[in-house]
C-alpha cells in the first residue's frame, strides 16, 4: 500500500491526517510508512485502555511542544471518551512535569549562581 492509499484509508476512517505527516510522507514514504506501523503498534489494544493512551500521547505532545500532536491527540482522547477536565489534567500534568525538567536542566547554573551568594 503507497504512503497515499495509507492516506485515503486514515481519512476514511475518520482519522485527520496532520500537515506534518502529510509533508514527511511525501518526502519519505518508507519512514512514514514505519512511523505510522509504529503508531498502530503503540495504540492497539492492550492493557491500557485507548483513552489512557491517548492522555499518555498528548502529555507527550504538550511536553516537547508538537502543536499538531496536541491537537491530534486531543481530538483522539475525546473521540476514546475522555472529558475536558480529563484532557485539562493530562495537560496540567505534562506542563508541570516539563517545568521540573526545567529547573533539573539547569542545575549545573544553579549550582553556580548559589555559589556566587
Amino acid at each position: 500500500m503507497t504512503i497515499q492509499e495509507r492516506f485515503e484509508t486514515m481519512k476514511n476512517n475518520g482519522m485527520e491526517v496532520q500537515l506534518p505527516i502529510e509533508l514527511f510522507g511525501l518526502l519519505d514514504e518508507k519512514s512514514t510508512i514505519a512511523h505510522l506501523d509504529a503508531k498502530a503498534i503503540a495504540f492497539a489494544e492492550g492493557a491500557i485502555s485507548p483513552k489512557f493512551k491517548t492522555l499518555i500521547a498528548l502529555s507527550a505532545a504538550v511536553a516537547l511542544d508538537s502543536p499538531a500532536c496536541i491537537m491530534n491527540n486531543v481530538k483522539a482522547a475525546r473521540k476514546n471518551g475522555a472529558t475536558n477536565e480529563e484532557i485539562m489534567e493530562t495537560i496540567a500534568v505534562a506542563k508541570f512535569s516539563k517545568s521540573a525538567t526545567v529547573i533539573s536542566s539547569s542545575t549545573q547554573a544553579l549550582e553556580w549562581l548559589v555559589s556566587q551568594q
